[in-house]
Formats: C-alpha cells, sequence, structure tokens
C-alpha cells in the first residue's frame, strides 16, 4: 500500500486530481476512524478528513517532498483536529456512536475502551491498529520518538485489557 500511495502522491503532484480516489479508497476510513478518537465526533471526523483531502488536492507540485504520505495525512488529520479543536473547545471524553456502521457488541465495547484512554495513547492504538502505521510512522505522526510511540501503546494495551475484563 505505502509504494502505491507514494505513486499516487507523485501523480497528485503532477496535478493528477484522479490520484485522489486511490488515497480515499487507501486511507479514507482509518483517518476518520483517527479523527473521531481525537474528537469523539462523527461529524467533525468526516468534516476534518473532508478538510485535508480539499487541502491535499490543492498542495500539487509540493506533494514531490513527501516522503512518507501516510504519515503527512495522518499528521494532517491531527493538525486539522488540534485546530478545530481550539475553535471550538471540544470536550473530547463526550462520545457519540462508533464510527463504523454495522458494529457488534464486542466490538462497541472495545471502542468505547479505547476513547477511555487519554489521548497520547488513544492516538498511538488508533494509528497503529486501525491506521495500519508502525510505531516509526506512528512517531513521526505524533512528533514523538519512536520507542515513546510503542511505550504508549503498550501502556494503552494495559489499560484496555483491565478495562476490558472489568467489563466482564
Amino acid at each position: 500500500m505505502d509504494e502505491k500511495l507514494r505513486e499516487a502522491f507523485a501523480e497528485l503532484s503532477r496535478g493528477r486530481l484522479e490520484a485522489l480516489a486511490e488515497v480515499w479508497n487507501a486511507l479514507a476510513r482509518p483517518m476518520h476512524n483517527y479523527a473521531f478518537a481525537l474528537t469523539g465526533s462523527q461529524e467533525e471526523a468526516d468534516d476534518i478528513v473532508s478538510e485535508v483531502m480539499v487541502r491535499l488536492a490543492g498542495r500539487g507540485w509540493r506533494l514531490k517532498a513527501v516522503r512518507e504520505p501516510k504519515s503527512y495525512l495522518f499528521a494532517a488529520v491531527r493538525n486539522e483536529a488540534r485546530t478545530k479543536a481550539k475553535r471550538r473547545k471540544w470536550v473530547v471524553e463526550e462520545v457519540d456512536d462508533p464510527p463504523v456502521e454495522g458494529v457488534d457488541e464486542a466490538d462497541a465495547a472495545v471502542r468505547e475502551a479505547v476513547m477511555g484512554l487519554p489521548v497520547e495513547q488513544r492516538e498511538v492504538v488508533v494509528l497503529h491498529v486501525w491506521g495500519g502505521l508502525t510505531f516509526e510512522e506512528v512517531g513521526r505522526t505524533v512528533g514523538v520518538p519512536t520507542n515513546t510511540a510503542a511505550s504508549r501503546y503498550r501502556y494503552a494495551l494495559e489499560k484496555l485489557r483491565t478495562a476490558m475484563s472489568d467489563e466482564r
């Protein structure tokens, strides 16, 4: 997938907006899940992903410099979420419905437990599990060393195990 994304970015840098469809198909759902994890709102997550894609379409030749498209896009989602949060003063702990239709009760319980994590751990889990990013890519996305991303993930898993065992 990474090579296809690099090719899509190269196409976008040459002005071929058709390549947006490839980026959308590859990462729209993971970016939405990440935006949802940051905001706790379906509508805001939709807006954030849409805004990131619109900005991507307008970047043109500047996309030639992007070496890691996944990290670039997830960082863009993170930045847009922070910008909107400053404007709207979100309370991230207030969560609406899970971001994926057809979620069974077990999945809903996992998502609820993930949303209960501190935001630093939550975003690492979402980026790694649902976004498919490596810890190196997660670190680049959130601006921390790779080991810090891995540690946050490990701490999050411990909290999730406890939360899920308490639920039973």
